[in-house]
Parts: C-alpha cells; sequence; structure tokens
C-alpha cells in the first residue's frame, strides 16, 4: 500500500465518528463528555476514540481543585458500611435489593453503593442468619420481587450498630458538605 493511500485511509473516522480537528474533537466531547479523548495509533494510523478509564481527567489549575471541593464526588460504601445501611432499612420495613439503592440515591445523595457491595452485604447478613428472603408478588410488575426481611432475633444487634453508623453518617455529612 502506498503512502498516500495509507494516509487516505487514515484519516477516515473509527466507525464513522467525524474526528476532525476541532469539530470532531466537540461532538466527540459531547458524546461522551465523561471520557478521555486519545489519539490511539492503529497500525500507523492516528485516530482521535473515546477511551473509557477510571482515570479522572487531570487539574489544569488550582480553582478546578477549589471546585472539587466545592462539589466532591460522591463516596462509595464499603461492605460494613453497607451492612449497617441494609440494617437501618430493614429496622423500618422489609425492602428489596434495588429499592435499598434507590432509597440511599434518595436520602444520602452524596453517598453511593455498588450493585457488588450490595450483594456482599446480603450475602454476609444472609451467612450471619440475620436476614431472610422471601417473594412478592407486585401487580404492576411481572415478576415478583426478592424481598429482604430482618429477623427478629437481630434487631438488637442491628440497633446496637444504629449508633456508631449515625455518627459516621453525621461526620461525612458535614465533611462532604
Amino acid at each position: 500500500m502506498s503512502a498516500g493511500a495509507l494516509r487516505t485511509q487514515c484519516e477516515r473516522p473509527l466507525h464513522g465518528w467525524n474526528t476532525g480537528k476541532s469539530r470532531g474533537q466537540t461532538e466527540l466531547s459531547r458524546k461522551f463528555p465523561l471520557e478521555t479523548q486519545n489519539k490511539i495509533d492503529f497500525d500507523g494510523c492516528s485516530v482521535l476514540v473515546a477511551v473509557f478509564s477510571r482515570r479522572k481527567p487531570s487539574r489544569t489549575c488550582l480553582a478546578d481543585i477549589e471546585q472539587y471541593f466545592r462539589q466532591p464526588p460522591p463516596q462509595f460504601l464499603d461492605l460494613e458500611l453497607a451492612v449497617c445501611w441494609v440494617l437501618e432499612c430493614l429496622l423500618k420495613d422489609d425492602n428489596y435489593p434495588s429499592g435499598l439503592l434507590q432509597k440511599l440515591m434518595r436520602e444520602e445523595p452524596r453517598l453511593r453503593l455498588s450493585e457488588t457491595v450490595l450483594q456482599q452485604a446480603l450475602d454476609f447478613l444472609e451467612q450471619q442468619g440475620l436476614i431472610s428472603t422471601y417473594t412478592k408478588r407486585c401487580p404492576s410488575r411481572g415478576r415478583p420481587r426478592r424481598m429482604l426481611h430482618l429477623m427478629p432475633v437481630a434487631r438488637g444487634q442491628a440497633e446496637k450498630l444504629m449508633t456508631p453508623w449515625h455518627s459516621w453518617l453525621e461526620s461525612h455529612r458535614l465533611a462532604l458538605g
């Protein structure tokens, strides 16, 4: 293949994206506002693509760092904190796993809980014999929900954990603004 043919082939957008200098980068950033955009070399061809990465974009000035403190990122709960959240919810009423996630987003908007950690917390509580599950049919839903129930023998232990849990919550509300 000649150098001219290779250059022509390399200038074509990847997967139909317009990868022109300014307009293409703007279009790409609108499609993927939270992703980093890098030029990647594919067999001698440079193409601008969205790279999905957990790495945060670097801060370009002190004002960016100041903005970080004005609007801190959400804090993800670890296993111990997730167990406390689940127990707090189940002390009030039976619930289902995705309902617990929705309730956390509604009541504690600065906190997050991954489905993986939630499932680990539920498995832990079930292995300890502190919760049980049952199915409940919902008229507006096709399949039954897996409901979670706090065992009566676990209430005292769960209530004992609420003091340190609420203390942690209060201290993090102040820290997260």
